[in-house]
């Protein structure tokens, strides 16, 4: 993957608009150098990435690849052409009643869906829950 462009950062590591050698845009994900060293931790990034890589839902970010390249450990996903709540609500205040609404009933579920495939979300935050540009 060509890493693009920074998109953010967060405990488990960094995430990045990358393009793939076919030329998709994807976000990438690269495990913290910290956490790489902690087998138990790596090993949780791999499981969850794979059992990621078996849910399709229209309310979850599609995970398309894992891997280890130089090594850094990354996940591959779907790119979001949008941003996060976080940003949304930092540039326009509140959300509106139904706007915030629509968004929880989508996130719920999301994570229903993850649930029921075994996969439990270790960080809802407002940071992680993405909107696209057509709402």
């Amino acid at each position: 993957y060509e890493l693009l462009e920074l998109l953010g950062k967060g405990g488990m590591g960094t995430v990045y608009r990358a393009k793939t050698p076919a030329g998709a845009i994807v976000a990438v994900k690269i495990l913290a150098p910290h956490l790489t060293g902690n087998d138990i931790l790596r090993s949780r990034f791999y499981l969850e990435a794979k059992l990621a890589m078996g849910l399709e839902h229209p309310n979850i970010v599609r995970a398309i690849d894992v891997g280890e390249d130089n090594a850094r450990h990354y996940l591959a996903m779907e790119f979001i052409d949008g941003e996060s709540v976080n940003k949304r609500i930092a540039r326009e205040g509140a959300l509106p009643e139904p706007d915030a609404i629509k968004i929880a009933v989508a996130v719920a579920r999301a994570l229903d869906k993850a649930h029921s495939e075994g996969l439990v979300h270790r960080d809802v935050k407002p940071d992680n829950i993405l909107v696209t540009k057509a709402g």
